[in-house]
């Protein structure tokens, strides 16, 4: 392989376009786009330059055992790992890094290491200096690696480190650099910072918007699975993600009976159809019945107008947002709804006796 190729396989691994890397090397879009094609070579000097932006040695960059790079730090990291030891952990990953110096991987883990000395050590100056050590590492993995992941990874690692050594607008700082990608790490670190500078009422409104947010995109997230497989007609794998979604609408029902009951009712009647499609009689009946008293509920939420019941449960959710409603299915047609199971059902004497008694 030649460098050219090199470079377009990097660049790929780390999911940039050419106007990208050009952009992060200084030079123009057409001359990345030569390098790739074979017409022309890097000037020597960019060498350096591009082996530290995909954290690559030079002879990695001209391809000399190339595939076995990721495999060998792996395993310097499994070393460090299975010496069960923080001071052997730093030694092993300190040489690995001699032996590839722009390593993302090695740095931060070398990085944690020290973080991790710094909680047990008892000599003071032996923790400044490992915290520094640590921050150096994090900055170098941020300030030249070309992988948002890695970028992503040293972030979160430096909002830690600063977050346990009191350096809390620091911390803000790195926790407001991490991309969208790692949004699960912007929330956590920040819900975690608040704690830390005993800011427990922001910390409580911010996990509490936080958590809302997330119990709704987990919904409409399992709601385009059970869609999927669906379509696919892969009806078991359909129910076992219908089943999630029930478990997820109800897990703050104590104290709310009621808590979005619209949703329950929606996904319980989607599962009767999954069961239909299945054949399995029993268990559709079962659900069609569930169907029915989640809609009782439903019903009278609708009647007492009182949007929030079904909304936000003030036992878990006190920061209640005028501005979420939820749409209610406030009158429900027994035999218009059960209409598409009578052929399905036909003169069983179970499904007979059921709807009879939701009918009348």
């Amino acid at each position: 392989m030649n460098i050219g190729t090199n470079i377009y396989t990097l660049r790929k691994e780390k999911e940039l376009t050419q106007a990208q890397l050009a952009e992060k090397l200084g030079v123009s879009e057409q001359a990345i786009s030569k390098w790739e094609n074979n017409q022309c070579a890097p000037d020597v000097s960019l060498f350096p330059v591009i082996a530290d932006f995909f954290g690559v040695s030079i002879d990695r960059l001209f391809g000399y055992h190339m595939s076995s790079y990721a495999e060998e730090v792996k395993a310097i990291m499994k070393a460090a790992d299975d010496s069960m030891d923080t001071y052997k952990e730093i030694d092993i990953v300190s040489e690995g890094l001699k032996k590839y110096p722009n390593s993302p991987d090695l740095k931060i883990y070398l990085a944690f290491s020290l973080s991790m000395v710094n909680r047990m050590s008892k000599d003071e100056n032996e923790k400044k200096e490992v915290i520094k050590k640590a921050v150096k590492l994090c900055t170098e993995v941020i300030d030249t690696c070309g992988d948002i992941k890695q970028v992503d990874s040293a972030l979160n690692m430096l909002a830690r480190i600063y977050n346990e050594t009191g350096n809390y607008d620091k911390a803000e700082e790195a926790i407001s650099k991490i991309s969208a990608d790692r949004y699960k790490d912007r929330i956590v670190g920040m819900a975690g910072l608040l704690g830390r500078k005993k800011c427990y009422v922001e910390q409580e409104r911010f996990a509490q918007d936080q958590l809302w947010d997330l119990y709704w995109t987990m919904s409409h997230l399992l709601e385009h699975m059970t869609h999927s497989y669906t379509a696919n007609k892969d009806y078991e794998k359909a129910i076992a993600f219908f089943d999630a979604h029930e478990k997820l609408l109800s897990i703050f029902d104590s104290g709310c009976s009621d808590f979005c009951a619209t949703d329950k009712t929606i996904a319980c009647e989607k599962k009767a159809q999954m069961y239909m499609k299945m054949g399995d009689k029993e268990k559709c009946l079962a659900a069609l019945k569930r169907f029915f008293t989640l809609a009782e509920q439903v019903k009278l939420v609708a009647q007492s107008k009182d949007l929030n019941i079904a909304v936000r449960n003030a036992i878990y959710f006190s920061n209640i947002s005028e501005e979420v409603g939820e749409e209610y299915m406030s009158n429900i047609y027994p035999e218009k709804a059960l209409k598409k199971y009578d052929t399905f059902f036909g003169e069983d004497e179970a499904y007979i006796q059921f709807k009879e008694a939701v009918i009348k």
